[in-house]
């Protein structure tokens, strides 16, 4: 059986199989691709201008990622809901499930769900809610503006 040195170790053929066949592992893994850096901005840049998509599309989008066998839960950087494994984005911040759930530019890589609209239906409409909320002391909830 032919040996490899990796390190000061030998590592055999066997070796080599047993690693082939070892499961995905536990946390996702950041695929850095320009597809993936374009797909990334869009969706930051559609939460910034249209802000986050209605509750309803959120709790929608939750319930199928929370019964999907790629999300898995992390040590390193805890989520209520989690990570996803199939979209290339890894462990981070940006990455929880919490936050991709609320971007309206974004879609699952299974197509278990696709793109949607953010609360607000253009930027006009998001400096409005902001100035009605900020400035004027309303609820966006409140329709007397």
């Amino acid at each position: 059986m032919p040996e490899y040195y990796r390190v000061g170790r030998k590592y055999s053929d066997a070796d080599t199989l047993k690693d082939e066949r070892d499961p995905k592992p536990a946390e996702p893994v950041a695929e850095v691709t320009v597809s993936n850096v374009g797909k990334y901005l869009s969706a930051e840049a559609s939460l910034m201008l249209t802000g986050p998509v209605p509750d309803e599309v959120f709790e929608a989008r939750k319930a199928l990622c929370v019964a999907c066998p790629s999300r898995v839960l992390s040590d390193k950087l805890p989520d209520e809901i989690g990570y996803c494994r199939s979209c290339g984005c890894g462990v981070s911040e940006r990455a929880k499930l919490t936050v991709k759930l609320t971007m309206p530019d974004t879609s699952c890589p299974q197509n278990k769900w696709g793109r949607s609209h953010g609360r607000h239906r253009s930027v006009i409409d998001r400096a409005k809610s902001w100035v009605a909320r900020k400035v004027l002391g309303v609820d966006s909830a409140d329709k007397t503006v």
